[in-house]
């Protein structure tokens, strides 16, 4: 049986792919804590200021016990032209649900020792076509915005907790 999971949420919820069909477990919106790295101008009326926040997840292959951890950044703008203005807890709420939809579409087709790199890869492109549908101007991509620390999930730390 292959078992692929993803990461695992503050409540103890994994992500996991039983089989190829079935995934199990979620994500919350309190799991993107965005750091604002580009203030809106409160004098412009035009898109302006970002959001961003990097993940680092673990995905492991049930079978194998092979592990490797999936990195990605998510960025949403504040202001856009289609949407105004993107509340953070918007944004929050639709950065989780896709995640979740774009992991379940993902892992549930993975087949058995397929390499993890390949299936995280699959996820972050099939995460961002999913955002950018919903968020204008959002995007998935390696983590690269300087002074975000990463929001790990279902990685253990020494002597603490774990998201």
């Amino acid at each position: 049986m292959l078992v692929t999971a993803l990461w695992v949420g503050a409540l103890g919820q994994s992500g996991c792919a039983h089989g190829r069909g079935l995934v199990i477990g979620r994500i919350t919106p309190e799991h993107f804590r965005f750091k604002t790295v580009v203030a809106v101008d409160a004098a412009e009326m035009h898109p302006d200021g970002w959001r961003a926040v990097c993940i680092h997840a673990r995905i492991t292959e049930g079978d194998s016990g092979a592990t490797d951890v999936c990195r990605f950044e998510v960025g949403v703008p504040i202001r856009n032209i289609q949407q105004r203005e993107v509340p953070l807890e918007v944004a929050q709420q639709v950065v989780a649900s896709l995640a979740n939809a774009a992991a379940h579409e993902i892992l549930s087709k993975a087949q058995q020792g397929e390499m993890i790199a390949i299936l995280c890869r699959r996820f972050k492109n099939k995460y961002e076509h999913l955002l950018r549908e919903r968020i204008a101007g959002a995007r998935v991509s390696e983590c690269q915005t300087p002074g975000l620390e990463p929001i790990y999930f279902d990685i253990p730390l020494r002597g603490t907790a774990n998201d």
